[in-house]
């Protein structure tokens, strides 16, 4: 395996692709502002490139967009807005219609059901479960294993709407729908994901832009840029395409507080995720 690149800027390897799929959470925004050179290089990218946001939120990207401008990010830096929201909605349309669900996870997350044939309902007349994440920003997981044994009483499906186990919100690590769905699990409950690092979300995004584009899309040409190995990183070497890892995200007290080199880190985490190229954070 080849060790990880290190990139001065984005601006040495671009011409090498044409769409760019890029998360949001760690890479441009901390969940308070967004980045100034993170902005920098979409404004540089978006000038002769594809770009296509992807994000874990549980929500639709409608509603994530409302966020985004009152953190002064509009539509004018990407082409495309895709998130696990969107992706949980269209197998909600598709494959679950006329069901009664039990909605875990906050008030804020109800955007997601909006429009659907679907009722929300209470635990004992549900037939599967949404989950959107923890109540509240800095809950402990230990509140959920009583909810959680009586969803396995009842055998019901969990469906995880964000797959992340954690996001950073300025310097506050929160919980979020995968560490639930992870609980589960290990319960030996049934869970279904919706979002990086699954094939799905991939295959969604692909379907969107083969409707959009007239030209035939190469996955050589698709470079996935993310801060997190279990879910940016992961996702691209499931899908098969590049990545380009911001180690100074989710991952940075991993290696900035233990006095780690970031080199030493990343080809450490070589040995279980093909990386190909790395920054700290992503400038152009």
């Amino acid at each position: 395996m080849n060790n990880p690149v290190f990139l001065s800027g984005l601006s040495k390897i671009y011409t090498k692709f044409d769409i760019f799929f890029v998360d949001l959470w760690g890479v441009i925004h901390n969940g308070i502002e967004c980045y100034s050179d993170a902005l920098k290089v979409l404004k540089n990218l978006k000038k002769t490139k594809k770009i296509i946001l992807i994000s874990n939120a549980p929500r639709p990207s409608s509603s994530v967009q409302k966020f985004l401008n009152q953190i002064n990010f509009n539509k004018n830096f990407y082409h495309f807005l895709i998130t696990s929201g969107d992706l949980t909605r269209y197998y909600l349309k598709n494959f679950s219609k006329n069901e009664n669900f039990y909605h875990l996870g906050p008030d804020r997350d109800n955007s997601l059901f909006f429009n659907l044939t679907l009722k929300k309902t209470s635990l004992k007349n549900a037939n599967f479960v949404i989950c959107t994440g923890v109540n509240n920003n800095n809950d402990n997981l230990n509140k959920y294993f009583s909810i959680l044994k009586k969803i396995k009483k009842r055998n019901l499906k969990i469906i995880c709407a964000n797959p992340d186990l954690i996001v950073h919100r300025g310097d506050r690590a929160e919980y979020c729908a995968g560490s639930i769905a992870k609980l589960y699990e290990k319960m030996g409950g049934n869970v279904e994901y919706f979002g990086k690092p699954y094939r799905n979300i991939y295959e969604y995004v692909f379907r969107i832009l083969k409707k959009n584009s007239k030209k035939k899309i190469h996955k050589s040409k698709v470079l996935i840029i993310g801060d997190n190995l279990n879910t940016d990183i992961s996702g691209a070497n499931n899908f098969n395409v590049k990545n380009l890892f911001i180690a100074g995200g989710i991952h940075k007290p991993e290696w900035s507080k233990k006095n780690i080199s970031l080199a030493n880190f990343v080809i450490e985490k070589n040995k279980y995720f093909k990386i190909n190229y790395f920054q700290n954070e992503l400038i152009w």
